[in-house]
């Protein structure tokens, strides 16, 4: 049997492996050329679109100006409604003529707060005194040299109607019942009132701040 052996044949090299083969770029290497479309300005919110070159301030687009945000309806913060958790609780109405002051009772947040008119000021705080948790209700109110004050009925302590300090803390007062109560709680330190927030509106809504 004989072999049929064809002399050698030069391949031609292929065109396109000639171009990306071309000296002085090789695999994986850049052309050198710069991308001036790419270009951007870091950090500054400035950024600078291609081909038009224009210079889009990216806060004025997306809105985002401090002109925008709502400014405080007080400089106190206390009476602030933009800022902290703000409940409608009452209305002025409620408090016309012999009825100073209301219950409510919060589901949700699962708080009771009392209100009382005393004077031409509502006040707001917890329902419960922090002593034996007795109903505020019906505590008294009165003027004392620390401004108002608000007493408890059961074991007779004394809140600042404002701040909710304790003024006294469960006092005698020469009573057996009263004396019992204090020497309960002789070896605890007095707990002030929580007290809230009050902010009466223009359309007689009363609003109170359970929390910041």
């Amino acid at each position: 049997m004989k072999l049929s052996i064809k002399p050698n044949v030069a391949l031609p090299v292929s065109r396109s492996c000639s171009l990306v083969c071309r000296a002085g770029t090789g695999f994986g290497k850049s052309s050198g050329k710069k991308d001036t479309a790419k270009s951007s300005d870091s950090g500054s919110g400035i950024y600078t679109a291609p081909r038009t070159k224009k210079r889009v301030n990216l806060a004025e687009e997306l809105g985002l100006n401090r002109a925008a945000v709502p400014q405080p309806t007080s400089s106190d913060p206390d009476k602030d409604l933009t800022k902290g958790n703000w409940f409608h609780l009452a209305d002025t109405s409620d408090f016309a003529g012999e009825k100073k002051r209301k219950i409510v009772e919060l589901k949700g947040n699962k708080k009771t707060v009392v209100l009382h008119m005393y004077g031409d000021t509502l006040y707001a705080m917890d329902a419960f005194s922090t002593a034996y948790q007795y109903p505020l209700i019906d505590a008294k109110l009165e003027d004392a040299a620390e401004g108002p004050t608000i007493t408890t009925p059961l074991d007779g302590t004394v809140y600042d109607l404002k701040t909710g300090k304790v003024i006294t803390w469960c006092p005698s007062d020469g009573s057996p019942i009263r004396g019992l109560l204090r020497t309960l709680k002789s070896s605890v330190q007095p707990v002030p009132l929580p007290v809230y927030p009050v902010v009466v509106t223009a359309e007689g809504k009363v609003m109170v701040r359970l929390s910041v």
